[in-house]
C-alpha cells in the first residue's frame, strides 16, 4: 500500500475513534495528541532551529489560562477560544524574543527557565487570574457534556496534526533551508544572505503558539485550572523525554516518542518511583544505542530492507 494512501485511512481511522472508543481511552487518547503537539511545537524550536527551551511548560500554563480568561471576560466559545489562545502565546513570545535571543546557547536555556517561573508567580499572585486557588471554566454551561470527550479529543487531534503538517511543510519550504543553514553554521548562513533574527524569531513565535493551543486543549475538558497544574515542570520533562527519545529533529519523533512514553506510564503507573527509573533508564539506553532515536533506528531499519530487495 502506498504511503499516502496509508496515511489517509490512519487518519480516517483517528477521526472515527470516537464512535467506538469509551470514555477512558478517548481521555488517553487525547492526552497522547496534546503531548504529541507539544513535541512536535518544542522539536521545531529545538531539534530544527537549534533553541534549547526548557521552559516551554511556561507557555503550557499561558495557553491554558488564556482559554479561562477570554471564556470568561469575552462571548467567545471555548473551542473558538483555542486558536485565541495560540494568538495569544505568539503575542507574548514575540515581545519576549528581543529580550531572549540577547542570550546565547545555555544563556538562552536559562532566560526561558526564568520566564517560565516569572508566568507562573505572575498568575499565581494576580488576582484576575484567580491567584494561587485557580479558575473554574466559566463557559462551561455551553459545553455538551454529552459530545465533550469527543470534542476534545476532535480538538486534541486537529492541534497535533496541524502541527505535524506545519512543521512539515516548514522543513520543506525556503525557510527550512533557511532554519537549518542556520542551525548548522550561523557565520556561512549569514554570508548567503540569511537574516538569523528574523528566521529565529519566526519560529520562535510559531512553536510558542503551537505549545500555548496545545496547553488550552489540554485545560479544556478539566473545567478548572490552577497555576500549580497549568505551570507543573512534568509537563517539560514529558516534552523533552518524547522528543529526544522519538527522534529529535526528525517529523514522525514525537509520534514515536509518545507512544513508548504512554506505554510506559501505563505500565509502571502503579508505582511512581519505579515509574521514574523506567523513564531514566530507557532514555540513557535509547541515547547510548540510538543516537537518532526510535525514528532514526527505524529510518535505518527500512533503509536496509529496502536495500535488501533491491538487491539481485
Amino acid at each position: 500500500m502506498r504511503p499516502g494512501i496509508l496515511l489517509a485511512v490512519a487518519v480516517v481511522a483517528l477521526v472515527l475513534l470516537p464512535f467506538g472508543a469509551d470514555r477512558g481511552m478517548l481521555f488517553l487518547a487525547s492526552e497522547i495528541l496534546v503531548v504529541v503537539a507539544l513535541s512536535q511545537a518544542w522539536n521545531l524550536l529545538a531539534g530544527y532551529g537549534g533553541l534549547l527551551s526548557p521552559g516551554h511548560h511556561g507557555f503550557v500554563g499561558i495557553g491554558g489560562y488564556a482559554l479561562y480568561v477570554l471564556t470568561r471576560d469575552l462571548p467567545v466559545h471555548p473551542y473558538m477560544a483555542i486558536p485565541l489562545a495560540g494568538i495569544v502565546t505568539a503575542v507574548l513570545g514575540f515581545l519576549l524574543a528581543p529580550i531572549l535571543f540577547r542570550l546565547r546557547e545555555v544563556y538562552f536555556a536559562v532566560g526561558m527557565w526564568v520566564a517560565a517561573e516569572i508566568f507562573r508567580i505572575v498568575v499565581m499572585r494576580w488576582d484576575y487570574t484567580g491567584g494561587a486557588a485557580g479558575l473554574p471554566l466559566a463557559a462551561a454551561r455551553s459545553l455538551n457534556r454529552e459530545w465533550m470527550g469527543a470534542s476534545a479529543y476532535w480538538l486534541a487531534l486537529a492541534v497535533a496534526l496541524g502541527a505535524t503538517a506545519l512543521v512539515w511543510a516548514l522543513m520543506r519550504s525556503n525557510f527550512g533551508l533557511r532554519l537549518r543553514a542556520l542551525k548548522d553554521d550561523e557565520l556561512a548562513a549569514r554570508s548567503i544572505g540569511v537574516a538569523p533574527h528574523r528566521v529565529r524569531l519566526a519560529v520562535f513565535v510559531l512553536s510558542v503558539a503551537l505549545t500555548g493551543m496545545a496547553g488550552a486543549v489540554s485545560f479544556l475538558s478539566a473545567l478548572f485550572i490552577t497555576p500549580v497544574a497549568a505551570f507543573d515542570i512534568n509537563w517539560m520533562v514529558t516534552i523533552v523525554f518524547v522528543t529526544i527519545i522519538g527522534g529529535i529533529g526528525r517529523i514522525s519523533g514525537p509520534f514515536l516518542g509518545a507512544a513508548l512514553y504512554f506505554v510506559l506510564r501505563e505500565t509502571l503507573a502503579f508505582s511512581s518511583s519505579w515509574y521514574l527509573v523506567a523513564l531514566g533508564a530507557t532514555a540513557v539506553l535509547v541515547m547510548l544505542v540510538m543516537p537518532g532515536g526510535l525514528a532514526g533506528a527505524l529510518d535505518r531499519l527500512l533503509s536496509r530492507k529496502s536495500t535488501m530487495e533491491t538487491q539481485p
